[in-house]
């Protein structure tokens, strides 16, 4: 019952089903401020975007074994990762429904 409540409701919205959601690729044409452009003609700027954690700089805990210590202790430390994004730069990112946000999920590479 509550299945075919959620199929109407999808239905009943009308559209395609690549209009809702879906992947697309882009490419960093700035950085401050962020632009991205997605076709010749499409340029998104940062009101529209939102940055995942693998298009940032951040801060990661690592474990690891000291290879001169002869002990089992693991250490622990804070590592900074630095994977902004930078001009030239591929992205993928999720487009919203209604293609009104993007989410970007990672870089891709770029002219580097």
């Amino acid at each position: 019952m509550a299945g075919e409540w959620m199929l109407d409701q999808m239905h009943s919205r009308g559209g395609k089903p690549n209009e809702y959601a879906d992947l697309v690729f882009g490419k960093v044409v700035s950085t401050s401020p962020l632009k991205v452009q997605l076709s010749n003609s499409m340029i998104l700027t940062d009101n529209f975007i939102t940055l995942g954690l693998h298009a940032t700089k951040h801060k990661v805990k690592v474990k690891y074994k000291d290879r001169t210590d002869t002990s089992d202790n693991e250490r622990t430390e804070e590592v900074e990762v630095d994977e902004s994004l930078k001009a030239g730069d591929g992205v993928v990112m999720i487009r919203s429904d209604g293609g009104q946000s993007f989410f970007v999920l990672e870089k891709t590479g770029g002219d580097e």
